[in-house]
């Protein structure tokens, strides 16, 4: 028996990695039709946001060589900001990408001032609605994550991931197994078509090109016709009172040697008419900008910024950024908020 047993081990171990070898093919084979399927239906790979890849940003808010110079805001400053080309015009200051699409940015600014840290300087993109009370806590889920869940492996994973996504179609969730069948046996449409892609850096590229954009404008005039129109807005005191909190922040980074500047980012057309009525700015904005310690700038106050190409009345095409990163770099030095 025990010789019998030793000459069968060397058989079985190599049925087993024949097994392997030969399932490792098949799954390779799988994945790269896939692949090829839904790229011939042109499809691209590209990097999906996540709170990993916006902690990894997040920890690059320290620096002692260079002033870290953190973007916080949403959807208009993430995608309307030439990263490299903002470092390249300031290159005292590290840039650090933290804003977040459809969030407003307060949380964030909150949990920077009370980061004892942080000494940099905050370019925050906020307008009068999104300083609103009730709009605080759409960015704290980030922050909560980076301060109980963020660690080492975590780093490792999310640097993987970017890698496999941004050359694999099929590293996006939404072309899975799981999401196939769900959308065979629901006969549900194909994955959505994106025609914004995200950089490494958390910056992105819109390609208005890629898109009806008539019907993206359509669907931003009505989204924030909802929000404004159909419940009522606070009165400008109501609205100012809570920001004295905010005010506080800004002074516990200023004690650190830091500075915030408060920037309202530029719309147009029918969406910036209706931001206009429903938040005036001499009774909004302006109100905050004179009681506050932080610095302020307001698109309407600088030609080139009120004038920027927004297709959507909200957003640049990305072969604008360069443009409006440059226009914004000399409205922030010409004003002394900013050293290049």
């Amino acid at each position: 028996m025990p010789s019998s047993t030793s000459s069968s081990e060397p058989a079985r171990g190599g049925h087993w990695l024949l097994s392997g070898v030969v399932t490792l093919l098949v799954a390779a084979g799988l994945t790269l039709a896939v692949e090829r399927y839904w790229r011939g239906k042109d499809y691209r790979p590209g990097l999906l946001d996540s709170p990993q890849l916006w902690s990894i940003q997040r920890d690059r808010v320290y620096d002692d060589e260079r002033i870290p110079l953190v973007l916080l805001g949403a959807s208009r400053i993430e995608f309307s900001v030439d990263m490299p080309l903002l470092a390249q015009l300031l290159p005292r200051y590290k840039p650090v990408m933290l804003a977040i699409n459809a969030h407003n940015p307060l949380a964030t600014l909150r949990d920077l001032a009370y980061d004892e840290k942080f000494k940099g300087v905050i370019l925050c993109d906020v307008d009068a609605r999104g300083m609103t009370r009730r709009y605080w806590e759409m960015q704290a889920a980030h922050n909560t994550y980076y301060r109980t869940q963020w660690n080492l492996s975590w780093r490792v994973h999310r640097l993987l991931l970017n890698v496999w996504q941004r050359h694999a179609v099929v590293a996006n969730p939404d072309f899975g197994a799981a999401a196939t069948a769900k959308r065979w046996l629901s006969n549900g449409p194909a994955p959505f078509k994106g025609y914004h892609v995200f950089r490494r850096d958390r910056s992105g590229d819109i390609h208005f090109d890629q898109t009806d954009v008539k019907a993206l404008t359509a669907h931003f005039e009505q989204d924030l016709n909802n929000s404004l129109f159909t419940k009522a807005l606070e009165t400008p005191e109501e609205w100012l009172a809570p920001l004295a909190e905010v005010n506080d922040w800004v002074r516990r980074i200023q004690q650190r040697g830091g500075k915030v500047i408060f920037y309202e980012t530029p719309t147009a057309g029918t969406l910036r008419k209706m931001a206009q009525m429903s938040y005036p700015r001499s009774l909004y904005w302006d109100r905050f900008a004179a009681t506050t310690p932080a610095a302020t700038l307001h698109y309407a106050d600088v030609p080139a910024l009120e004038a920027a190409p927004l297709p959507d009345q909200s957003h640049s095409d990305y072969r604008d950024k360069p443009q409006y990163t440059r226009d914004l770099v000399d409205a922030l030095v010409q004003r002394g908020l900013l050293e290049r």
